[in-house]
């Protein structure tokens, strides 16, 4: 509420029937907002201000507009994808270097394009690996503004250990391969950014800032 978060319901994922793996996340659109808690979450935790700061920097998505930055990113990669498939759908030498010499059909085309774009596309999920580790960086420093730095590494740490994930992978290996940064390099971050933190009592009495420090 003192973020003014449009929620409308709260509900709770019964995932500890299938998996450990716990999660919190929110969807919607504009003022239909809600909000999912994995019960793993819940039972992980070891207090509440352990799940307020998960769900501190799941806001900060919301608040930095990180979805909609998302949203607008793919589809602007989508586009791109349908209109270079459209400038090579007529061209002939590339199906006939295929062996289609009379005919063109246009689903032999396109996954002909899509072995053919495969470079690119290993470019793209690097550059978009990037831009969500630096959302991740964003709603952690939201998080520590709203003066839940140590509940949220204190959480991290424990999902972490429960979800079995590496600690500390290889920096070239993880920039590719994962869309959130490391554990110790969000510590790290928690850590050494400028301490611009609200207090907890002021953050319940009035709207924060946008500014992420």
């Amino acid at each position: 509420a003192s973020l003014k978060f449009p929620l409308k319901k709260l509900f709770v994922v019964d995932g500890s029937t299938r998996s450990s793996h716990s999660n919190a996340y929110m969807y919607g659109f504009f003022n239909n907002k809600r909000i999912v808690l994995y019960d793993t979450l819940l039972q992980q935790c070891k207090n509440d201000e352990e799940v307020v700061a998960v769900l501190a920097h799941e806001l900060g998505h919301w608040k930095l507009n990180h979805v909609l930055y998302g949203f607008i990113m793919m589809q602007i990669l989508m586009l791109l994808h349908f209109g270079g498939y459209a400038l090579i759908r007529h061209f002939t030498a590339l199906f006939k270097s295929f062996g289609f010499h009379d005919t063109q059909p246009v689903l032999i085309g396109f996954i002909i394009f899509e072995y053919t774009v495969v470079p690119l596309e290993c470019l793209v999920y690097f550059a978009s690996n990037l831009v969500s580790r630096y959302f991740e960086f964003q709603a952690d420093a939201y998080a520590k503004k709203l003066g839940y730095a140590k509940e949220l590494q204190a959480g991290l740490i424990r999902l972490q250990e429960e979800n079995l994930g590496t600690m500390n992978p290889d920096p070239w290996y993880s920039a590719y391969h994962y869309t959130h940064p490391p554990l110790v390099e969000r510590m790290s971050a928690l850590d050494d950014k400028p301490d611009n933190e609200e207090t907890k009592s002021s953050c319940e009495g009035r709207e924060v800032d946008e500014g992420v420090p």
